[in-house]
């Protein structure tokens, strides 16, 4: 039996995805073994996310708590006629490092969506990001970016008919994707044709 302190950051861990007991056992007995000041950083850093993080009012992305817009948004030298819609932030990331975008973002929900359900498209930011379309006469284009699982097609399929009456033109990124890939996961290349070969 594990001393409950132990135990506790162990179950902590576990909850990560893809990290199982075992491997969050490991992650705690190597900060055990830290020195106090690398633990205090490592406390530090965790505390911050709650601390000084918040979502940029228009697009939902994860940002510091000085201000109330991102740099994306907040760029002048972004293409503001498009708007890509991703499940979560590391999506922006995987988009951004392929260098061929250059429009701006819209964030469903920073988790993605797992249960296709009433109660998850309400947390969504579809609401918002309609209001954000109407209030944007520049906006030309929506690209739904979606990961290319059951999930994702179901959930691209269910924004297409929710934006249709907006009378702009929508988009899904080609299918150089594989199914069941999710977007933070794909290489530079096939991210890229993805991106130019959408549909």
């Amino acid at each position: 039996m594990l001393p409950r302190p132990i135990q506790n950051l162990i179950d902590q861990f576990a909850k990560l995805p893809s990290v199982g007991p075992r491997q969050a056992a490991r992650f705690v007995f190597y900060l055990i073994k830290q020195p106090k000041k690398e633990l205090d950083e490592f406390t530090k850093a965790v505390l911050g996310i709650s601390k000084n993080l918040k979502n940029c009012s228009l697009c939902f992305r994860f940002m510091e708590t000085t201000g109330n817009i991102c740099d994306v948004c907040k760029d002048t030298k972004r293409d503001n006629s498009t708007i890509c819609i991703v499940e979560k932030d590391t999506d922006i990331e995987a988009i951004e490092k392929i260098g061929r975008y250059n429009g701006l973002y819209h964030v469903l929900g920073n988790n993605g969506i797992k249960d296709f359900g009433e109660k998850n498209i309400q947390e969504l930011h579809l609401k918002e990001l309609i209001e954000r379309i109407k209030k944007n006469q520049e906006v030309k284009e929506i690209i739904i970016a979606t990961s290319a699982t059951t999930e994702g097609d179901t959930l691209a399929l269910y924004i297409s008919r929710l934006l249709k009456p907006l009378d702009i033109k929508i988009t899904r990124l080609g299918r150089g994707l594989s199914t069941g890939s999710e977007l933070e996961y794909m290489d530079e290349e096939t991210l890229t044709n993805a991106l130019l070969s959408r549909k």
